[in-house]
């Protein structure tokens, strides 16, 4: 379990950016379930300052070194106008160190704070899912001429659905829970999807790899109180190599239900298209020709895959006695499993209306 943070050694990480707890403000920051996160207040300039959870991410510098590898790359974006949002970059210790290393053992980092702006927790119009869609595109088009294999997988495996399949198989042969008869014919349905399971495993040996951020929600972006508009990408400790496929899913799934993934009214489940469609629409748009005409086509397979996958980690989870995923009770994350098997269901069933949405964005499309 990850340690409370105290004031001692809050004291003993801001000496490094010559602070204290008595000459400065420090408040809780966020409302994030990963990393500690705190607002600094100084007389000159604020910053935050973030405890990286060492029960997720296992090698913490590696958060930081991929954090510095991007956040340089756009701020040399930013110099020639190719990228417009705001970069956020990390604050060196007083002895130009990128990290401290509290007496815990534990990791701590600095990070730029953008002032007068705000965050929001979902997508309520189809605008606000254009506006998501274009700054997760113009994130990652801005790092597409950037060496992707060069960024350390801070989770290894993290969309790798195969790996996820066999994690799966292994809790239901141990049954150490004695949970499988109560969600058996999930289980079967996940396995017969073994069709998805090998296109998607067929997809990726022939999609270029890219930097992605894996975590598209809404609340990773900060958006400028006066126009509005998204002003930064936040939240870069799960960027890796991967496939735009896994970005533009995680939109979806996050954003195209009419209902929380932890909802157990599955009858009234329905998908909005015309979110869909101003996401397709702002990540398309934005990409523009850096996009190859395979990664159009693979973003469908994408907006299935994603929930399909999370509904898949539930189940795991939830055979296994709820080690990974907070749980408010016994059986959320079953119920979690249902709801997000049931997305899949439904984005799977409307795949060829996903297909015509998504082409009309496509800039192939007249070619």
């Amino acid at each position: 379990m990850t340690k409370v943070v105290d004031n001692k050694t809050l004291n003993q990480v801001l000496t490094n950016y010559h602070c204290s707890i008595d000459n400065n403000t420090v408040s809780p920051l966020g409302n994030g379930l990963i990393n500690s996160t705190f607002l600094v207040g100084t007389i000159n300039e604020d910053f935050v300052l973030q405890r990286i959870n060492k029960n997720v991410f296992k090698y913490p510098p590696q958060v930081i070194d991929n954090a510095e590898l991007i956040n340089k790359h756009l701020l040399a974006k930013k110099r020639v106008k190719q990228y417009s949002l705001s970069p956020l970059w990390q604050i060196p210790t007083i002895n130009q160190q990128p990290m401290v290393i509290d007496t815990y053992n534990e990791y701590w980092r600095a990070i730029h704070y953008i002032p007068n702006c705000f965050t929001v927790e979902e997508v309520e119009t189809p605008e606000q899912a254009r506006q998501v869609g274009a700054a997760f595109a113009q994130f990652t088009s801005a790092l597409s001429d950037f060496p992707a294999t060069s960024l350390a997988e801070t989770i290894p495996d993290f969309h790798n659905l195969s790996k996820r399949i066999d994690q799966l198989k292994v809790v239901i042969k141990a049954d150490s829970q004695d949970r499988l008869a109560s969600c058996q014919p999930l289980v079967d349905f996940c396995f017969a999807q073994q069709a998805f399971i090998d296109e998607v495993e067929q997809l990726i040996k022939q999609l270029p790899i890219q930097v992605t951020h894996n975590d598209t929600k809404i609340n990773n972006l900060l958006f400028c109180t006066k126009s509005n508009q998204p002003l930064a990408v936040i939240d870069l400790d799960t960027c890796m190599p991967g496939y735009l496929m896994h970005d533009f899913g995680d939109m979806v799934r996050t954003c195209c239900s009419n209902l929380p993934e932890d909802s157990t009214d599955l009858a009234n489940m329905k998908i909005s298209f015309d979110i869909y469609s101003a996401l397709a629409q702002g990540y398309i748009d934005n990409f523009g020709d850096k996009m190859s005409e395979l990664e159009q086509q693979s973003l469908v397979i994408g907006a299935q895959l994603l929930p399909f996958m999370i509904g898949v980690r539930f189940l795991t989870d939830y055979l296994d006695g709820d080690n990974y995923f907070h749980v408010g009770h016994e059986e959320h994350n079953l119920e979690r499993a249902k709801n997000q098997l049931n997305l899949y269901r439904l984005l799977h069933g409307s795949r060829e209306k996903l297909d015509e949405i998504t082409a009309g964005y496509s800039v192939y499309l007249n070619e």
